[in-house]
């Protein structure tokens, strides 16, 4: 795992240089997150609750005594503030769902100064505490031990608190461990919280673009101090948490707790006052060192350095509620009269203010997509007033317009060539490597990052972890993606729309512009044989070849072999044994892997360019068992164009004029499942335009029967049928 974040001590200051007390906070590892099925949808903000498991080890008990559990909630209601705040831009509330306190060590967890260790034990130990379903009253979400012991990261014991990185939903991970220095001890809690729901320190590298020159003092800083409680939330911790949520990382968040622990209500100073403040920090002898200048701001307080009593702070502000004079108490760090109570403790909940302009479009042809955004500004949430709920952004589809050929490439495979270059840091030296889109044995939540494959290899890497907004998922749908996530559109390139291609490949059409071609192949010599040559403009072709009685490998496969006589897929003796999507002058053709057991290519767009069909047989005994169907344009019928204006064509006035044709269904089920049986098909006489045909005029006589172990050329149907004619089944 990573090691803890510690950075050096802020010194403490006194009368002397006393020890250093202000320390650093830690957090750990990144995690693995674990996400529930109950997606929201993105760019929502869903109030979220986080069900907590407070734990207090056996040295809070013996310090704390009976007010233990108060004082826990106080720490908790505390924090809970924070996550209130309009800065961190998400309706988050912290609620307490269990208690657990480890009177005898035996039955915690083993607790000692290594952090990063009593992470570890407390994680494994906290897991069975937990009932596993969501539903249950005590299941929490993430679990925080308190402790007394002074926690040491890896070089220094300056380390207050640690937590893993975006593990809130993850049971086994979801915890955070709390060095308990009184109540500055709810900053550090929020603090880890933050980690657990993926922020990162306000200094890391992911932040600086984000918070740019910013200097401010906010909650994920390295180090606790002067935090500034205008905007307690810097605008890094606000985007990753919203990002964490919005990529499905905080499912479990969602279900309302059935029976929290009430969070006192009561601001922590009018219950524990400037003396107690400082007994919790430095001890029972320790009392307030009452110094004007800092009244609210920074809490001093008495301590002994070499046999001297000294003045000591660890630069946090006095609680809120501590009295400050007469009629007074300290809010926020300042010295307020409490006639303005209402002014700090009137919740004003927050409203949507009006949608932004549309940004700019994310592609110039092709589908892109555009954004318009509003904020919780109208008013601004205060005091713990809710945070507003619903849609923060729109988006819709924009330049939906066909893109120019480019040669016939696909968005996501210009995206996959950009990264050419990469291939010397990725490979070493040696020729450069060509990436082009991986889609099989992608997982669909993966469909919108960019997976590449480097060309003539079977090496994949992601080399983005989102594929530009507006670029199709997979070559199987029109969806698109959306800030990393497949959202639904139609084949018009509009996000929210049904439409669908129909067979013949036409958005939004009825599949009568174009008639099904099918054959099969069943005997072949040794060697390369062609099955079929498909058109330009073939749509919905589904080539299958089923291995001999089930086996993995029967000596027949698949192969095909472009216009110009090149093979795109199985040639020169040489067989891809695995599922891949082959692109063919910007078509994409699915195939299963020769090892399947149903070998089969399939395509989801039409064909740019011809290709031939072939079979590779090899071995003494091929007995390949081919069946192909694809969908052409049907040709013009004559006089078409004549009869195009008129409302109403009359049957009579073309009968004369038009040929039927017999047309043939597929052969049904075998009569027997093994030895020899029988198959049956229909056979009837319709017109060109698929109707029954009312005379009995057909261009060519009746089918003859066919026999499956006989036959060694490949025969051509089309539609649909009702006379019967048989053949033997052999397989």
């Amino acid at each position: 795992g990573m090691p803890a974040r510690c950075l050096p001590r802020i010194p403490a200051r006194g009368a002397r240089p006393g020890a250093g007390i202000a320390r650093t906070l830690g957090a750990h590892r990144e995690g693995a997150v674990e996400t529930r099925s109950r997606r929201k949808k993105r760019f929502v903000s869903s109030p979220r609750y986080v069900e907590t498991m407070l734990v207090a080890d056996q040295s809070m008990a013996e310090f704390h005594g009976s007010g233990l559990k108060h004082y826990l909630l106080t720490l908790l209601s505390v924090a809970a503030k924070l996550y209130k705040h309009p800065s961190i831009r998400n309706s988050i509330s912290l609620v307490v769902v269990k208690i657990m306190v480890i009177y005898e060590e035996r039955k915690g967890p083993d607790i000692s100064s290594n952090a990063a260790l009593t992470l570890r034990n407390f994680c494994s130990w906290q897991k069975q505490h937990n009932p596993p379903s969501d539903r249950h009253a005590e299941h929490y979400d993430t679990a925080i031990l308190f402790t007394r012991q002074d926690l040491c990261g890896a070089k220094t014991c300056d380390t207050l608190g640690m937590a893993d990185v975006g593990t809130v939903c993850d049971l086994n991970r979801s915890c955070s461990i709390i060095e308990d220095d009184g109540l500055q001890a709810a900053f550090t809690t929020a603090h880890e919280l933050g980690h657990v729901f993926n922020m990162p320190h306000d200094d890391a590298k992911q932040c600086a673009g984000i918070n740019g020159m910013s200097r401010d003092f906010h909650m994920m800083a390295s180090m606790l101090s002067n935090l500034d409680r205008s905007q307690p939330w810097s605008p890094c911790s606000a985007y990753m948490i919203t990002t964490f949520l919005d990529n499905g990382h905080g499912e479990c968040l969602l279900d309302k707790p059935h029976r929290p622990i009430q969070l006192p209500s009561d601001l922590p100073g009018t219950l524990y006052d400037a003396n107690r403040q400082c007994q919790f920090t430095f001890g029972d002898e320790s009392k307030h060192c009452p110094d004007a200048a800092s009244t609210c701001t920074t809490l001093w307080c008495t301590g002994t350095s070499g046999g001297l009593l000294v003045c000591q702070t660890k630069h946090f502000p006095w609680a809120d509620g501590t009295s400050c004079g007469e009629g007074k108490w300290c809010m926020n760090g300042k010295c307020v009269n409490k006639t303005e109570k209402k002014h700090y403790d009137t919740p004003v909940h927050g409203s949507w203010g009006s949608w932004g302009a549309w940004g700019e479009c994310s592609r110039s042809c092709g589908g892109g997509v555009q954004y318009s955004f509003r904020e919780c500004d109208n008013p601004v949430p205060r005091n713990g007033g809710k945070y507003c709920e619903g849609k923060r952004v729109q988006y819709r589809s924009c330049n939906i317009e066909d893109c120019p050929d480019n040669n016939g490439k696909t968005f996501r495979e210009e995206q996959c060539e950009k990264h050419n270059e990469f291939s010397k840091s990725a490979f070493g030296s040696g020729p450069a490597v060509e990436w082009t889109p991986k889609f099989a044995g992608v997982s669909p939540k993966d469909r919108c990052k960019l997976v590449c494959r480097a060309k003539g290899t079977g090496y994949f890497f992601v080399l983005q972890p989102k594929v530009v907004d507006g670029t199709p998922c997979s070559p199987d749908s029109t969806s698109v993606c959306v800030q990393g996530q497949c959202v639904k559109a139609g084949c018009d390139r509009t996000i929210g729309s049904n439409k669908k291609f129909d067979k013949c490949g036409i958005c939004g059409g009825n599949g009568s512009t174009c008639k099904k071609v099918s054959g099969t192949l069943v005997r072949a010599k040794p060697g390369y044989h062609d099955v079929v040559t498909i058109p330009a403009g073939a749509t919905n072709i589904e080539v299958k070849q089923r291995n001999h009685r089930g086996a993995r490998h029967d000596g027949s496969f698949l192969a095909i072999k472009g216009a110009d006589g090149t093979y795109v897929l199985n040639g020169d003796y040489t067989l891809s044994t695995l599922e891949q999507d082959i692109t063919y002058k910007g078509s994409v053709l699915r195939y299963s892997g020769s090892s399947a057991a149903l070998e089969r290519i399939r395509s989801f767009s039409p064909l740019k360019e011809p290709l031939t069909i072939q079979v590779l047989t090899v071995g003494d005994l091929p007995q390949p068992k081919i069946k192909f169907t694809y969908f052409v344009k049907k040709p013009a019928q004559p006089g078409a164009d004549k009869a195009a204006g008129r409302k109403k064509e009359s049957f009579n006035a073309i009968r004369e004029i038009i040929s039927s044709e017999w047309v043939i269904e597929e052969w049904g089920e075998c009569s027997k499942s093994c030895g020899s049986g029988w198959q049956r098909r229909a056979v009837e006489c319709r017109d060109p335009r698929g109707r029954p045909a009312l005379a009995l005029h057909p261009k060519n006589p009746l089918p003859a029967e066919n026999w499956m172990g006989q036959q060694t050329h490949v025969i051509h149907f089309s539609l649909a049928d009702k006379a019967q004619t048989h053949q033997n089944c052999l397989f």
